[in-house]
């Protein structure tokens, strides 16, 4: 539900978030923040460092090279993750992310919602243990019937999901 000022920014944080915990996650964010002075960098800072550079100025591993991807496309104009989620161009976000070297499912998902289109759930393992929890009272399912409690949404599954686990966190449902 919470946005960064650029699509740039979302993509390359959910990057920072595979196969790791919250507490790398921060870190990665924290140093790619410090080669901007502060802020998060333009994919134009980005490119001044090779994917080597990158990952041992960040630790971001695997990772970099899927963010040196993300910040060429996005400079080089190939990826205007903002003007096509303005214009409601999914087909296009999707084709072209989902094509980028480390981008997976999950990935793809949370970028997609972030974007605004919210016909899937983001299921990582965090999510899967939740929806377990749940709606199935820890029993083991896999992703897909995982999220089968939310078909009847429709195109808003995610808001659904979103909405339904935050009044559960405010005690609205026990």
């Amino acid at each position: 539900m919470l946005r960064a000022p650029t699509a740039f920014e979302d993509v390359a944080k959910t990057v920072c978030t595979t196969n790791c915990g919250w507490e790398n996650t921060k870190r990665m964010c924290v140093d790619m923040c410090a080669l901007e002075g502060g802020a998060f960098p333009l994919p134009e800072t980005i490119l001044r460092y090779s994917e080597r550079m990158l990952a041992r100025k960040v630790p971001l591993g695997y990772r970099a090279r899927t963010i040196r991807t993300i910040a060429k496309l996005t400079a080089e104009d190939k990826l205007p993750l903002d003007d096509w989620a303005a214009q409601g161009d999914f087909t296009s976000i999707e084709q072209t992310v989902k094509a980028v070297w480390g981008i997976g499912p999950y990935s793809l998902r949370h970028i997609m919602v972030l974007l605004g289109k919210f016909d899937y759930i983001p299921v990582d393992s965090e999510i899967l243990r939740y929806l377990r929890n749940t709606h199935f009272k820890g029993r083991e399912v896999s992703e897909s019937e995982a999220v089968r409690p939310y078909d009847r949404y429709g195109h808003m599954k995610y808001l659904a999901f979103k909405f339904g686990r935050m009044a559960r966190r405010q005690n609205y449902i026990n």
